[in-house]
């Protein structure tokens, strides 16, 4: 199954770069929010389109959530251009954002999962548009090192392991759409083999279990350290085993 296609050669109408990029100039600087997991990126910033309820501010807004909960923001009201191409993908819209990666910044190795996750196998994808690139920006999903080109749609198989840098001198700037995969999208996608289709079948039967088990060890982690810190058994190991 690829990691990675430009979808750009097979839709039905042009992306109008120009114009997104002059609606992009007008947004204002305190319009974009930093990234919910700080821990995660560094100089990471968007700004919501379609968001949970509608929201255009605080970590709900930036969150995925299921389809139906997600309502356009006034800001994309404001921003004909982008939607209009909005408009132009008539298959379910999830959260929907332009994102920013300032110069020297970085998005550190992760992998999309559960409510996440952006995987064909399971009709779920998050597709960019790069709006403004420049030379030193790439991705690196499972090894391999993708360059993504201006007006341009992108779909990656973002539940691999990937991470992405900036290393020019001028931000980076994406569409980024979580859709889901109905008839009308399908379309655009390389045809699958079967050995696609069974490769697919394997990650909706395995994937749940694997992130299912990563959830509980982080809660099991969390929970043993809040009762360790403190405890007798801290106190007896730092006396009797500490290191000197």
């Amino acid at each position: 199954m690829y990691t990675w296609c430009d979808l750009t050669k097979q839709l039905p109408f042009a992306i109008n770069i120009d114009e997104l990029r002059r609606e992009l100039d007008q947004l204002k600087d305190d319009s974009w929010l930093e990234h919910y997991d700080v821990t995660l990126s560094r100089g990471w910033k968007s700004i919501p389109l379609v968001s949970k309820n509608g929201e255009a501010s605080g970590p709900e807004s930036q969150r995925a959530a299921p389809y139906e909960e997600m309502k356009r923001t006034e800001i994309c009201a404001d921003l004909p251009a982008f939607s209009s191409l909005l408009d132009s993908f008539r298959c379910p819209q999830g959260r929907v954002r332009i994102t920013r990666l300032d110069p020297g910044s970085g998005i550190d190795k992760h992998r999309d999962i559960g409510h996440e996750v952006a995987n064909l196998a399971f009709r779920k994808v998050r597709l960019h548009i790069p709006i403004e690139t420049n030379s030193g920006v790439y991705f690196w999903v499972d090894g391999e090192k993708i360059k993504m080109d201006t007006g341009r749609l992108y779909y990656v198989n973002f539940s691999k392991l990937h991470y992405v840098m900036n290393d020019g001198d001028s931000p980076r700037y994406h569409l980024v759409m979580d859709l889901g995969v109905n008839g009308w999208l399908s379309n655009f996608f390389p045809p699958t083999s079967l050995k696609d289709r069974v490769e697919m079948a394997f990650y909706r039967l395995t994937l749940p279990a694997f992130w299912y088990l990563r959830r509980k060890k982080v809660v099991w982690t969390t929970k043993f350290w809040q009762h360790y810190n403190g405890s007798w058994l801290q106190r007896t190991r730092q006396r009797y085993f500490s290191k000197s």
